[in-house]
């Protein structure tokens, strides 16, 4: 008894003298640490079918609160606790009023322009202010056509304009784990979708608000038509998209070709973007300034060049839509200018942690979408390289920069990439050995020239840009011709992902050797990814919709029509990218049709038979046990019989 007492008492020290090293040796880099526990609060609450009602939350937050003071450890709660609560507040705060069924039929109203683009087929509108009743907050419409297209030009925001358009709720969650594209909707403040039915009708009235917002949403739809008139379609689809971060127009053949190339995140506003501009008017304005002696001489040339750069930037994230990816360069890019100022370190990981702390409390739920998830996974995965492991010096340094940044980039978004997009690519690093030192030397300094001589009313300098973006266009499309230039994967279960999460933040934010552990956490992720179960059988609620993966593949649904967004997004989640009906070709040999209301389906080599007879079961059975003898000798797996409950109002999924 002593002996056991003994060793549970030297177990307990020598944990406490390992916790306290710990902490000493982390003491210096503990800010990082914050955003994580913040992090996964606010992933808890999202993730929770039936959260605890905020007085909950905030009784709970206080008493730990008090508590923090004396019991250090409980500071770690305390912020996890702060995070849940932040969350239920933001929910609060937003409460979008959700449309909850079709309209039975179209309905005309008067509507504010938010926003409006052209696309590939038509016009986009996000509108609010709108004269329904009961109220909504903004409403997204479609304008398909001809007319569409040859009308961008005549709305603007801030217009009052009459529609004529058939509303409808906001498509739900396709199946469970899968993306969640209506809780994104909500947090963007918009209550329902719509098609217009006849073309809009622009309304004079005689006050309008005018505010900063509105006044920046004009001049970049003002851009945009500037670009629209100067350029081609696929020229003027990607100038919209590097300058006001508009990617609706580029043609889905277009955009194919840059996601099969790994060159896709050009296209989106981020730090490769904004770091451009920033140095880009940096090195410029500390040369102009440096050819003025009297200047150069009395003043500190850099600082006053850092500032400046700033202010560009702070301009060019307003100009190009404030995506989550563009705040989070923006604010790690404003942290480098303080140090710069301030004589110290520039990118450091406690600049990533302030600025994924600053996001999380402005916008809680900006975690829970792949903007946050690749920017930060990608940053936090390139800084830690290159403070251990990097330190080459080469007359062939920046291709090597470019190749190292690239793999690391790379294999530190693809967890979120299979996760949301169910795709992987991995021949991204030879086409970025091109893309990236065209973008640095030559798309992004043209870009900024372009914004400036569009101030005047100078739309040249875009002929030159778009021979910078055509190369662009020409280099996607043929390193996505490679062969495997895409892979598509099943989902990761919400336990893969955690492991491989933690891991990978366990393997960069920590310096002391514990951090092993996370690097045998990602083997372990991985390996438990690739053995995990995937399922077989989806059964849509009151089994209007069913199917089976019936090959590495392929998979076969009874109809593709009014379940197609479900059905392709479930295809994706099971690792393939082939769909079709029953009755196609390629799954006449998968699939027996037994009768009016019974399908058998061989799916992965075991046979299923769904069924909505209930007194098919019971006849199956019988013929199960007579042909008993004949199943053993062939060695045959026995049928599985799935009954297609029509009152089921819940998704199926059999594995």
């Amino acid at each position: 008894m002593y002996k056991i007492r003994d060793l549970l008492k030297h177990f307990c020290e020598n944990a406490r003298i390992q916790a306290e090293n710990f902490y000493e040796h982390e003491r210096m880099r503990i800010l990082n640490f914050i955003p994580v526990i913040l992090g996964t609060g606010i992933c808890c609450f999202f993730n929770l079918d039936n959260p605890p009602s905020l007085i909950w939350s905030v009784s709970f937050f206080l008493i730990l609160l008090a508590l923090s003071g004396r019991f250090k450890p409980l500071r770690i709660l305390l912020i996890f606790v702060f995070g849940f609560m932040l969350a239920q507040l933001r929910i609060t705060y937003v409460d979008t009023p959700m449309l909850e069924k079709t309209t039975d039929e179209p309905q005309s109203f008067f509507a504010t322009v938010d926003s409006c683009y052209r696309t590939e087929s038509g016009m986009n509108f996000i509108v609010k202010n709108s004269s329904l009743k009961p109220e909504l907050n903004k409403i997204f419409l479609s304008w398909r056509g001809k007319k569409a297209q040859n009308a961008s030009g005549d709305f603007m925001p801030g217009d009052r304009v009459s529609f004529f358009a058939k509303l409808s709720p906001l498509n739900d969650q396709p199946f469970p784990q899968a993306y969640n594209f209506k809780r994104q909707q909500y947090f963007n403040r918009i209550s329902a979708r719509g098609f217009v039915m006849s073309p809009p009708k622009k309304v004079e009235y005689l006050y309008q608000e005018i505010t900063l917002a509105l006044l920046i949403d004009k001049f970049r739809h003002k851009i945009n038509q500037k670009i629209d008139e100067t350029l081609d379609s696929d020229n003027a689809a990607i100038a919209k998209a590097l300058i006001t971060g508009t990617k609706s127009s580029i043609s889905k053949d277009l955009r194919e070709n840059f996601i099969r190339s790994g060159t896709a995140h050009v296209l989106a506003i981020s730090g490769l973007h904004i770091g451009i501009v920033g140095l880009f008017i940096f090195v410029l304005i500390r040369l102009l300034l440096c050819c003025v002696t009297r200047i150069s001489m009395f003043y500190d040339v850099k600082k006053i060049a850092a500032i400046v750069s700033l202010a560009a930037a702070i301009v060019f994230y307003f100009i190009s839509g404030c995506s989550v990816s563009a705040m989070r360069a923006l604010i790690m890019h404003a942290l480098v200018i303080l140090a710069i100022i301030l004589d110290r370190e520039a990118v450091t990981m406690r600049s990533i942690a302030v600025a994924a702390t600053v996001i999380m409390l402005l916008s809680p739920e900006a975690i829970m979408f792949p903007s946050f998830q690749l920017s930060f996974s990608a940053v936090i995965a390139i800084v830690a390289f290159y403070e251990r492991c990097w330190n080459f010096s080469s007359r062939f340094k920046m291709l090597i920069n470019i190749v190292a940044t690239t793999v690391v980039a790379t294999l530190s978004t693809s967890i979120f990439s299979v996760f949301v997009f169910n795709q992987l690519t991995l021949n991204s690093v030879f086409a970025n050995i091109f893309m990236i030192p065209l973008m640095s030397f030559f798309v992004m300094p043209m870009v900024i020239v372009c914004l400036l001589c569009m101030l005047i009313s100078v739309t040249f300098p875009l002929k030159i840009l778009a021979l910078g973006i055509s190369s662009m266009i020409k280099l996607a499309k043929f390193s996505s011709t490679f062969v495997g230039s895409l892979f598509v994967m099943h989902s990761p279960s919400p336990i893969v992902m955690t492991i491989l999460i933690f891991s990978a933040l366990i393997f960069t934010l920590i310096h002391h050797k514990i951090r092993w552990a996370g690097f045998i956490g990602l083997l372990a992720g991985i390996l438990l990814y690739f053995f995990q179960d995937i399922p077989r059988i989806i059964i849509s609620p009151n089994a209007k919709a069913y199917g089976a993966r019936v090959g590495d593949d392929l998979t076969c649904f009874n109809h593709c029509g009014y379940f197609r967004a479900t059905l392709s997004a479930w295809t994706k989640s099971v690792g393939c990218s082939h769909r079709e009906n029953f009755k196609s070709k390629a799954c006449r040999k998968f699939v027996e049709r037994l009768d009016d209301d019974s399908v058998k389906i061989s799916a992965d080599g075991q046979d299923f038979i769904l069924t909505s007879n209930p007194k098919f079961s019971d006849n199956f059975e019988k013929t199960q046990k007579d042909n008993e003898k004949k199943i053993r000798e062939s060695s045959q797996k026995p049928s599985t019989v799935i009954f297609l409950d029509k009152t089921n109002e819940e998704f199926r999924q059999i594995y």
